[in-house]
């Protein structure tokens, strides 16, 4: 988020234990709770999708110039990833105090960028990744950025629904829902850089599920892009001794600072190490607007002093617990690592509503899990995502301080931890972490 510079289903109810096929619990009519039907959820996803593409579209464009209706550059964010882009190679990277000189380099390349101010707070290897682009001209690299984002979101929900097809059967439903997911509406509009941790926990995935714990390590080491987004992760690696993920995770890691090295020398490292070092002392500027942020800190930092934060930290260290002792659960592996996701999100200390574009794939997890195994929480886990969608776009910290959303992605993770240590308690048989099938609940 930029610093102005003045401050330097959605499905249904099931219907019966009889029913021969899982197609017929998707017929239209059927009710997904008492309060709201099939039919409905559709068509306010594919009106939901149609209104705010269209509303982002008007607003973007119908203005002249690089400012939009709402006042806001267009390109959103991505002219602070320009200009990293630009230090790549043969520019010293910046450090907190030489944040001054890094907005001087945007100003020159993009002037109508002045009022943004931004901190070097990204780690360099997003320079790296950035650099190609800055071939283009602002204008060119930002449309192709945001094309990235937008095919890389497409392929990810596409080969993350196919296992589940078919559970999921309605694909107009399902693409509609995708595209209206407000977290991903945000993205694309601020073209931030979540495209890496989403990528990174989806090739992870891939990686398990195919028993290639290794090569799943080198995929999550893609977090380093967004270190927050680790957190959890390598407190259950670690307590799970997942040394093969672990191997890979450090694998990557180290290639990704080999070529910042090779690239931007030693010097840029060692700004980074002083820029993290520092933060704490801008925190209050880099600090989004409460009612923007969605993750358990947001409904904390209600408390005021170091009572808040201590709470935070006691709520972020039951979550880890819990997707910990999940890890190990004979459920299938699609809820084990929505869980960790989706716990991911709740303890992350600094998640504005964009970063929640990874919780797409945990609901689609989710979903199926609770359908196929027909679940007794189906119902009220639908209703959850439906009013999800709707406070990840209407925040209500905005009204009466206490972020809504924060609530149900908690409810959401304590009820499908609950049912999966119950699930697994039911279980005979013991299998490895990483040999079962997608969607088979209880194996």
């Amino acid at each position: 988020m930029p610093i102005r510079r003045s401050e330097s289903r959605s499905f249904l109810k099931q219907q019966g234990r009889n029913e021969p096929t899982n197609r017929k619990r998707f017929r239209y009519g059927a009710e997904l709770t008492g309060l709201l039907r099939y039919r409905e959820a559709r068509s306010h996803a594919v009106i939901a999708a149609c209104a705010l593409w269209i509303a982002a579209t008007v607003t973007t464009f119908a203005a002249p110039g690089y400012r939009s209706l709402t006042g806001r550059l267009k390109g959103g964010d991505f002219i602070q990833f320009y200009t990293l882009g630009h230090i790549a190679f043969g520019r010293e990277y910046p450090t907190l105090s030489t944040a001054n000189a890094l907005h001087t380099l945007q100003v020159q390349l993009l002037p109508a960028s002045d009022p943004e101010f931004y901190f070097p707070v990204y780690p360099p290897q997003t320079a790296l990744i950035f650099a190609p682009l800055t071939l283009l001209s602002f204008r060119a690299a930002a449309v192709v950025w945001t094309a990235t984002l937008i095919c890389a979101y497409g392929a990810i929900v596409w080969y993350t629904w196919r296992p589940v097809r078919d559970v999921l059967t309605d694909k107009l439903f399902v693409s509609a829902a995708a595209a209206a997911f407000p977290p991903f509406w945000s993205l694309v509009l601020h073209e931030q850089t979540t495209v890496f941790p989403l990528a990174a926990f989806f090739c992870g995935w891939l990686a398990l599920e195919r028993d290639r714990p290794f090569l799943a390590g080198l995929a999550l080491g893609i977090l380093a892009i967004k270190p927050q987004f680790g957190l959890v992760l390598a407190v259950v690696v670690l307590a799970a001794r997942e040394w093969r993920i672990i191997l890979g995770a450090l694998c990557s890691v180290a290639l990704q600072l080999a070529a910042v090295i090779y690239g931007m020398g030693v010097g840029a490292l060692r700004a980074y190490i002083e820029n993290v070092r520092g933060i704490p002392k801008i925190e209050p500027l880099l600090e989004p607007d409460p009612w923007q942020t969605h993750s358990l800190r947001t409904v904390t930092n209600l408390v005021p002093g170091i009572s808040g934060r201590m709470l935070w930290i006691v709520l972020s260290v039951a979550v880890i617990i819990t997707v910990t002792m999940a890890w190990r659960m004979r459920v299938p592996l699609t809820v084990r690592f929505g869980l960790l996701i989706l716990g991911t999100v709740l303890v992350n200390p600094h998640l504005i509503v964009y970063d929640a574009t990874v919780l797409v794939l945990p609901l689609l997890w989710f979903g199926a899990w609770v359908e196929r195994g027909r679940l007794s929480l189906a119902s009220e886990f639908w209703l959850t995502v439906y009013a999800l969608f709707v406070f990840l776009l209407l925040p209500t910290a905005r009204l009466f301080y206490v972020q809504v959303s924060v609530l149900l992605m908690a409810w959401m993770f304590w009820r499908i931890a609950r049912v999966a240590s119950l699930t697994s308690a039911r279980t005979d048989s013991p299998r490895e972490i990483h040999s079962v099938p997608v969607g088979q609940p209880g194996q």
